[in-house]
């Protein structure tokens, strides 16, 4: 199958830190190829893959993008991922999937995918298909024996809930390292920074071993999230990790947990509690193995190549003739200058 991958013009593939939706796009489109399928990327400068090949947007300007993607298309495409949804909204005469990674999609649309069923009733209204968020087990260490720390990864912002985590710890006097992008600066100076000392540190956004260090050795996580979650990346991580994760009951949260609905929980207290009786909680190996089986890359790529295939049999898409891309590919034509060959 020849399949083209539209990442964002955010972050690189794969991301370095922070970017939940570019790891997506590197574990598909690595799985993929592994299997023996052409992928095409297109994705922001810097990014590496083993695609067949990658193509680099030359601009910040999304509809230069577009046309770039136009003009570069390979031919005979079998089904466009789009993850960015500039190409989807172009309606392509190419059957192409939109997936959504936390938002509704408002936009007409061929074929809409969302990464929790959460999602798919809330934003989706239930028209469309639910897809869960896959990575690779063996890019976590996994350690059966826990230093005593607690551990809050994520950008820090009021809807994470960073000050949450922060009460938690010291309901349970214990240390916490909060690692993570600064994305509100009045939330930071207000609700964070008055707490750190030699128990709450913020060391900054982490990525690579060092990340992996601080999942593999944490007493928990606590995902802290005061919003509905769309799917909540973290969550896995930690468990691949082979580390409790102690989440609100929002948004995918009960839905991403639900083969240990003991790490669910509803109050800080309540979270607290889960925290001092470690021992109830899931194994390390319980965590790990319910992870690989449930969110693996694997697993990715299988539901994924489900739809595909059901999309292009069934020709579940619409195509339209006047379509943005259309009228953007017929301006990116050289002109004839009348000469015959």
């Amino acid at each position: 199958m020849r399949i083209a991958q539209i990442s964002t013009n955010t972050i690189p593939v794969p991301p370095k830190d922070y970017g939940g939706t570019q790891r997506d796009v590197h574990y598909l489109t690595e799985e993929l190829v592994r299997r023996g399928h052409e992928v095409f990327l297109f994705a922001k400068r810097g990014s590496t893959s083993n695609a067949t090949q990658t193509f680099e947007y030359e601009s910040d300007d999304q509809t230069k993008q577009l046309d770039f993607i136009i003009k570069h298309m390979p031919p005979d495409i079998d089904i466009i991922h789009d993850h960015y949804g500039i190409v989807a909204k172009a309606n392509p005469p190419i059957p192409t999937i939109c997936q959504s990674h936390s938002k509704a999609i408002k936009s007409n649309v061929q074929i809409r995918v969302y990464v929790s069923k959460f999602i798919l009733r809330k934003y989706g209204k239930g028209k469309g298909y639910a897809v869960y968020n896959g990575m690779r087990m063996d890019d976590y260490a996994f350690k059966k024996k826990k230093r005593k720390y607690l551990l809050f990864l994520g950008r820090l912002m009021k809807e994470k809930g960073v000050h949450l985590a922060i009460k938690v710890a010291k309901k349970t006097n214990r240390k916490l390292i909060i690692a993570g992008t600064l994305n509100d600066k009045k939330y930071y100076n207000a609700k964070i920074k008055p707490h750190l000392g030699k128990k709450i540190r913020y060391i900054g956004p982490v990525g690579g071993a060092r990340k992996r260090r601080l999942l593999a050795n944490a007493h928990c996580v606590l995902f802290t999230s005061t919003w509905d979650e769309p799917f909540g990346l973290v969550l896995v991580e930690a468990m691949a990790s082979g580390t409790p994760v102690l989440g609100f009951r929002r948004g995918a949260v009960p839905e991403v947990l639900r083969g240990v609905p003991r790490l669910v929980c509803d109050t800080t207290a309540g979270m607290a509690a889960k925290v001092r009786n470690r021992k109830q909680l899931p194994s390390a190996r319980r965590l790990r193995r319910y992870a690989r089986t449930r969110y693996s890359e694997r697993n990715m790529a299988d539901a994924f190549l489900r739809l595909y295939r059901k999309v292009l049999t069934k020709k579940l898409y619409k195509i339209k003739r006047n379509t943005l891309w259309n009228r953007r590919k017929a301006k990116l034509q050289p002109a004839s200058n009348g000469d015959e060959d």
